[in-house]
């Protein structure tokens, strides 16, 4: 394998320091770099050329797989394994429609990633047997699963869900009447597939949206 570039993208400093302090031992790496943020995500992606991004999708702030979507439209767009601790069917299933080129769970540990990294530089993609079994599971119902990616209003309303926060204090926070809140919740639990709240805040809990 060529030497490649890679940029690790997590908020944890102490697993991004492991990942690249392993990283940096393999024959096949020629620079590593770090982000914590979106911020750093951007400005590292503006100055430097990256054949291998291992993004975190559970971010402070704007969600990984926000940069996942950004990258897709980039031409000359590295390739991206997606980090993550979630096993959510509906995140599974949007990352993988998102273009991906691998998803690596991060209990599975480093052996998994530096796999994931081999195989994609050699076919372009990876994905453990968990991935494929998903994928085959689903394969029925692919374009009905909802997608995981939800507008600012959908998610706060959600996090004052779980927050245990009345109808009224929410329409506060968002500055809407209860109604149309009430409005905004129905429509997500319809949106979503659930049969109601306490299926909101399931949903939300197995995609890491709150």
């Amino acid at each position: 394998m060529k030497k490649i570039n890679i940029l690790i993208v997590d908020d944890e400093a102490l697993i991004r320091e492991g990942i690249k302090s392993l990283l940096e031992k393999e024959p096949f790496v020629n620079q590593i770099h770090e982000a914590a943020n979106a911020t750093e995500f951007y400005q590292l992606i503006r100055q430097n050329s990256f054949e291998i991004i291992l993004l975190d999708i559970k971010l402070p702030g704007i969600k990984g797989q926000e940069l996942l979507n950004s990258l897709i439209r980039k031409d000359d767009r590295p390739k991206v394994i997606a980090v993550t601790g979630l096993e959510g069917i509906e995140l599974i299933i949007s990352l993988l429609k998102s273009g991906v080129n691998g998803i690596v769970f991060k209990l599975d540990g480093y052996s998994e990633i530096l796999k994931a990294i081999n195989e994609i530089m050699a076919t372009g993609h990876y994905f453990h047997e968990k991935i494929t079994n998903i994928i085959q599971s689903n394969a029925h119902k692919w374009d009905l699963v909802p997608p995981v990616l939800l507008t600012f209003q959908e998610n706060e309303l959600l996090r004052g869900i779980a927050g245990g926060l009345t109808t009224k204090q929410i329409a506060e926070q968002l500055k809407m009447t209860e109604a149309t809140t009430e409005t905004y919740r129905t429509r997500l639990i319809k949106k979503l597939g659930v049969p109601n709240t306490a299926g909101l805040l399931a949903y939300a809990f197995r995609n890491g949206l709150i």
